[in-house]
Order: C-alpha cells, then sequence, then structure tokens
C-alpha cells in the first residue's frame, strides 16, 4: 500500500475549525498580492492560536523562499499590518472599527496557488452568496478590487476553473431591441477538498511520471554504455587485419 507524505507546509485538518477570518477591510490597503497571500496566511495561524509565526514557517506554508516573504513582511509591517517583533497580526486587524469579515479555507494552502490567482479566489469568496455560493461579478470589477489588469484577472479565473476550485456558466441578455448582449460569467465556488484530492492525484501521478522518466534514462545509460565497451573490446572483422603497434 502506497503511503501518503503529507505536503511540505501542509496545515492539520480540524473539522471544528475548517476555515479562518479575513476582515473585509483588508481591501482597502490594495496589498500586492504576494502581501495578500502573506497576510492570509498569518490571519490563518492566528485564528489558529499560533502566536509565533517566524518567517521560515510562513515560507514553508506559503511555498516562496524566506528571502521573498522577508522582503514582502517587511512591506507589510511598513504599512502597520503586523508588528517586527514576532509576526502578530497587526492592531489595525485587531481592532477595525469594520468587524465585517469573510473567510476561507484552510486547504487553500495546499494547492500553492499563484498569488494572482489566490487574491481572485478570496474576491470571489468575500462577495459570494452564502445561502447559494454564487456570484457574478465582471472581469473588470474582479481587476478594479484586486488591482491586477484584466488579462491577469482572466487567467485567473481559467486556473480556478482548472482546478476544481470553481464552476462557470456562461449568461447572456437581450437589451430592449432585442439585441442579445453576454454577461457577466455565473461563478460558483465549489468544496475545498475535492480540489485537494484532485491536486494530489496531480502529484502522486507526476511523481510516478518523474521516476519511470528516471528508470528509462538509467536503463538507456546501462545499455550505452554496455554497447560502447563491446565495441571498443570486439575482435576485428575476418579479412581485415588489426592495427600494426604503435613504434
Amino acid at each position: 500500500m502506497r503511503k501518503y507524505t503529507p505536503l511540505v507546509g501542509c496545515l492539520k485538518r480540524n473539522p471544528r475549525h475548517s476555515r479562518f477570518p479575513i476582515p473585509n477591510v483588508v481591501w482597502k490597503y490594495k496589498l500586492k498580492p504576494i502581501e495578500f497571500v502573506l497576510l492570509s496566511y498569518l490571519c490563518c495561524q492566528h485564528s489558529h492560536d499560533s502566536t509565533n509565526v517566524s518567517p521560515e514557517m510562513v515560507a514553508k506554508g506559503t511555498h516562496m523562499t524566506v528571502v521573498t516573504v522577508k522582503k514582502y513582511l517587511a512591506s507589510l509591517v511598513g504599512r502597520k499590518l503586523t508588528t517586527d517583533e514576532e509576526w502578530f497580526l497587526a492592531p489595525a486587524f485587531q481592532h477595525a472599527g469594520d468587524r465585517k469579515f469573510f473567510t476561507l479555507p484552510n486547504e487553500i494552502f495546499l494547492l500553492n496557488l499563484p498569488p494572482s490567482v489566490f487574491m481572485v479566489y478570496a474576491y470571489l469568496l468575500l462577495i459570494e452568496d452564502r445561502q447559494t455560493h454564487t456570484c457574478h461579478p465582471s472581469y473588470n470589477t474582479i481587476a478594479a478590487v484586486t488591482g491586477l489588469v484584466k488579462n491577469t484577472a482572466m487567467k485567473s479565473i481559467n486556473t480556478l476553473l482548472e482546478m476544481g476550485l470553481i464552476a462557470v456558466e456562461h449568461s447572456s441578455y437581450f437589451d430592449q431591441r432585442g439585441m442579445k448582449w453576454t454577461g457577466n460569467n455565473l461563478y460558483t465556488i465549489l468544496p475545498t477538498q475535492v480540489a485537494v484530492d484532485q491536486f494530489h492525484q496531480r502529484q502522486l501521478h507526476q511523481l510516478e511520471l518523474d521516476a519511470e522518466r528516471r528508470r528509462v534514462r538509467k536503463r538507456q545509460e546501462t545499455h550505452d554504455h554496455r554497447h560502447s565497451r563491446a565495441v571498443l573490446f570486439s575482435p576485428p572483422a575476418p579479412g581485415t587485419s588489426a592495427p600494426a603497434p604503435a613504434t
């Protein structure tokens, strides 16, 4: 039976605490995608009572290098969104006047989403209907709120669709003159665990492909080595004379 090894930075799933809150006020800071991911990870750790989070821990949990994490954490410290002592959440988040918040699933950090895709996914969760788990923002709206260019927002939506995090339904409408126009997409937020399972399956499949490539390459190298030795030490063909020794 194949053993399952958790991914680096994998968060332990707690059925009672499978999501973490992020205050809505986060969007007013116009964070860069990487800053948004890092701050989200700090929110996640804070909600799970992890009071001492090092840059190394953040790097492992967000699949980034320590150098990158330190660079953008310094930016968050400069904006007073974290402290420079033990990487706690900033007082601006703990005591903000706006108490509204949205939630993200813990498993989102397992998927190693590009920062722009992570940010778009978070925005969809911000505006989703809590009963139907749907929303229908335009690409222009997504781009304006996240600070991404429209083309990047569109690519991010496609990535979320490919990873099984959302379903997309195209819509259209007729104006007063009977002209048909393309409407905003209707996005349905899907259960995260399905996407995580699919992600793990893709990883296992890729590991198997890599292992097979290594086996094929090793067999080829062994064959080439034996063939070269056979040619080197094979006797001369009939009717040919061996090369004269050097004088």
